[in-house]
């Protein structure tokens, strides 16, 4: 879900805002009702498209953290070195560059699973 397709839904099922054609301009609701359970299905519907979750053994996770806060490299270096290691030859393998950097921005994205 995007943030557009969020504000479709806020402004036709909520009637968050409405158009005025006498004064030709967006007239916005300073109060609105939503239930709770159907916010939260909002914010899991960003949270899919923006920030999903990076699933990794905790191992490779570990590894990761270390890299990142033990030694301090910036995600360049680590990118470097990435095939000098078990650990690193893992995430290249089983994951896009894209879904590593975001696990070094974000690292509260990722999620320890067995493996």
């Amino acid at each position: 879900m995007t943030f557009e397709e969020v504000y479709k839904i806020l402004y036709k099922k909520y009637k968050v805002a409405r158009w005025d054609d006498v004064d030709k301009e967006l007239k916005v609701s300073d109060v609105t009702t939503i239930s709770t359970w159907e916010l939260f299905a909002l914010i899991d519907g960003l949270k899919e498209t923006y920030a999903p979750k990076i699933k990794m053994p905790q191992k490779i996770m570990l590894v990761f953290m270390e890299m990142k806060f033990n030694y301090q490299v910036d995600f360049e270096f680590f990118w470097k070195l990435m095939g000098d290691c078990v650990a690193t030859d893992y995430l290249r393998e089983n994951y896009k560059e894209e879904e590593i950097m975001t696990a070094w921005l974000h690292p509260e994205l990722i999620e320890v699973v067995d493996g």
